[in-house]
């Protein structure tokens, strides 16, 4: 291994024991978090936004590069933060060479920051993510229904219509393999309540599930 891997590899350490290991964070950004008591959730919000804010931008970067448990750390901390200096890192993420949504994807950041910008990042990974033909072990699942979800948010905040052509008859969410059975509006509504959480605000999502356990 290089000297500059042997680098990057302890830096994503050092982030990662930082931002990502320290007080469980993944773990409760996997799922805890959105549902305990209101009082621990708003504890647990108020730390998020000020790490977001204090995290230094090369430590989200590197963050982001890393495995399932630091990019999910780090979306977070860009969301709750409002981190519009790490857009760039998102765009390249999501799009690159391939556009990449697999596992968790980069929704809640893009949702959060809120822009024309991230609905045009949403645009290009749609463009491209829709259009990718089935494959021999079945088309390619990443993350195109929380995108499109997503860009609705957006249009509905910005006052746009990028989501439209998407969605038209014979359009390319009808013509994506993976597209039979999503219900839109449901990811809607959690793109609403990841908004709402990264923001220091009660998602409800405690309050539905309790209300779906009856």
């Amino acid at each position: 291994m290089s000297e500059r891997s042997d680098q990057e590899k302890a830096q994503l350490l050092r982030a990662s024991r930082r931002w990502v290991l320290r007080g469980r964070r993944y773990r409760y950004l996997m799922a805890r978090a959105f549902v305990m008591p209101r009082f621990r959730q708003r504890w647990f919000q108020w730390r998020l936004r000020r790490a977001g804010r204090r995290v230094p931008a090369e430590d989200l970067a590197v963050l982001l590069e890393g495995g399932w448990r630091e990019r999910l750390a780090a979306i977070w901390l860009v969301a709750a933060g409002r981190r519009a200096d790490l857009r760039p890192v998102i765009e390249r993420g999501l799009l690159g060479d391939v556009p990449s949504g697999d596992r968790w994807s980069y929704c809640p950041a893009l949702a959060c920051l809120g822009t024309k910008d991230d609905a045009r990042i949403l645009v290009a990974y749609l463009d491209r993510a829709l259009a990718r033909v089935p494959e021999e072990d079945g088309f390619a699942i990443q993350c195109q229904p929380e995108a499109l979800a997503t860009l609705m948010y957006l249009d509905e905040q910005l006052g746009t219509d990028h989501a439209r052509r998407f969605l038209a008859a014979g359009g390319p969410w009808k013509r994506w393999p993976g597209s039979a059975g999503v219900s839109l509006a449901q990811y809607q509504d959690a793109v609403r309540a990841d908004v709402v959480f990264a923001a220091g605000g009660d998602p409800g999502i405690r309050r539905m599930v309790k209300f779906q356990r009856r």
